[in-house]
């Protein structure tokens, strides 16, 4: 199964630690270090005047953002503060659809953030399948650790590789030829961080080397991420632990683990809708949408 492959990479990286007098501030660690940026509701992002793309977006993410009850809106709008900023039309045509850095599912409860979400400065061309496949999977990933822990604080953004970028458009928006994202998970003293690049299409070749340290991110993106922690955290934070302890050590799984009870799925589906099904899982993300709190 393809949330299994995904899962199974994650649990490889992702380190957690005990820190007794760490407290995290959301704005510091939102933001990579000497990055110049603007702010909407729900979201802090840098705007690439050339490419009308985002150089990155970042969010804070909480059990309340992914279980709450705000429907999605079904149109996007431009931002009348950036001049170049596209509009909905200019994908109209094109084999690329409008991918969003945050989605709607991490927008549920607030009606100003769900009505940022649809932000064209929030949207970046993507694959259709990739769009619908491994990113949904990994904004379906990411929901349930928002469920099991305190905070999470996601930064992401494209990677262009190629001398001249395809284009969308007649505003000529840059597609990215990969997306990077930069993880740090909080709860009490449970502290984590993974980081991805993950190349825009849906080749399942491709997904198994998805997953990797922070430091790999920066090294590739030029920034520096979560720069704001104390440097022994820094350091804990890139090294590799044995997956065992985040599974069945992690002191939020247990405490939660302890009085979860059933509720609705926090995933989405390939058609962009939230999942109706019921889940006792803890991360309440059901059993299509990658549960895996139960031994074997």
């Amino acid at each position: 199964m393809l949330h299994i492959k995904i899962h199974n990479i994650i649990l490889n990286y992702l380190v957690l630690f005990l820190a007794f007098s760490f407290h995290a501030h959301a704005q510091n660690y939102l933001i990579p270090k000497n990055q110049a940026y603007e702010t909407r509701s729900g979201y802090n992002f840098s705007y690439n005047q050339g490419k009308k793309v985002c150089n990155w977006l970042s969010y804070t993410l909480t059990s309340d953002d992914v279980r709450g009850s705000e429907e999605s809106v079904k149109t996007f709008f431009k931002d009348s503060s950036i001049k170049v900023c596209p509009t909905e039309d200019m994908y109209e045509g094109y084999a690329y659809i409008k991918g969003q850095f945050k989605p709607n599912s991490a927008s549920r409860n607030s009606s100003d953030e769900m009505n940022q979400a649809h932000n064209m400065l929030n949207v970046v061309p993507m694959d259709i399948n990739f769009s619908k496949g491994y990113w949904r999977i990994m904004d379906n990933m990411i929901s349930g650790w928002a469920v099991t822990f305190d905070s999470i604080f996601v930064v992401k953004g494209p990677i262009y590789e190629k001398k001249e970028s395809e284009k969308v458009g007649s505003g000529k928006i840059c597609v990215p030829d990969k997306f990077f994202i930069a993880i740090l998970v909080k709860n009490g003293l449970d502290l984590g961080a993974i980081g991805f690049i993950l190349p825009n299409n849906n080749n399942s070749n491709s997904i198994q080397k998805c997953a990797m340290p922070i430091d790999s991110v920066e090294a590739k993106t030029g920034y520096d991420f979560f720069a704001d922690l104390p440097e022994y955290l820094e350091v804990f934070i890139e090294e590799e632990i044995n997956p065992d302890l985040w599974k069945d050590k992690s002191v939020s799984y247990k405490l939660k683990s302890s009085y979860v009870k059933s509720s609705r799925c926090v995933a989405v589906n390939t058609s962009g809708e939230r999942c109706e099904m019921e889940t006792t899982c803890v991360t309440q993300n059901c059993w299509k949408h990658g549960c895996d709190i139960k031994s074997k």
